[in-house]
């Protein structure tokens, strides 16, 4: 029961803020619609690109929690092998999945008779924006989870539901600044 409690503590504040997060996401995206009805293939692979990226980070958490817990990464701020191999595989792991759902999505949207404008600059923004908030965010957990593994925590509770909401949030955000800034 002390075990249950505990992660009931742990976790309750952080669910409530994510579903804070999601409210605000939702609202963010209902103000910039247009830009995403102006590149329907965006809107078209965009709950993918959300689900990509989240569930990536969520395997990330589990690992850096696991090599804490079991003691092959040392809870300090430094580079060692084994997070270099987790850098390496999950960024392998996100790019081939980037590769398949943008090509799965321009077939779909083929299919669908979507006017695709400028494609390669549209997959370069995709591209783009999952590559850099993966490396933001693979350097943030991994400094959070430390944080929280030190203070007794376990990084799992705060940081699972938090970074899938924040996934949710600035995936379409990024999309929408690198839109800007390209196109």
């Amino acid at each position: 029961m002390e075990y249950f409690n505990k992660i009931i503590k742990e976790s309750i504040i952080i669910v409530i803020a994510s579903s804070l997060i999601g409210l605000v996401s939702g609202t963010f995206l209902s103000f910039n619609d247009s830009i995403f009805y102006s590149f329907p293939i965006i809107l078209l692979i965009l709950p993918s690109l959300n689900s990509l990226l989240g569930n990536v980070l969520i395997v990330l958490i589990s690992r850096l929690t696991t090599h804490l817990f079991i003691g092959t990464i040392v809870p300090k701020i430094e580079i060692s092998e084994n997070l270099k191999k987790d850098f390496i595989g999950l960024t392998v792991t996100i790019l081939l999945s980037l590769l398949f759902l943008i090509i799965f999505g321009y077939f779909v949207g083929y299919i669908q008779g979507i006017k695709i404008i400028n494609p390669f600059l549209i997959i370069f923004i995709i591209t783009l924006t999952i590559v850099v908030l993966f490396v933001i965010f693979f350097f943030l957990l991994f400094v959070v989870a430390i944080f929280l593994f030190k203070k007794g925590k376990d990084p799992n509770n705060f940081l699972i539901p938090l970074v899938t909401s924040l996934a949710d949030f600035f995936t379409p955000f990024t999309l929408i600044l690198f839109i800007q800034i390209f196109i």
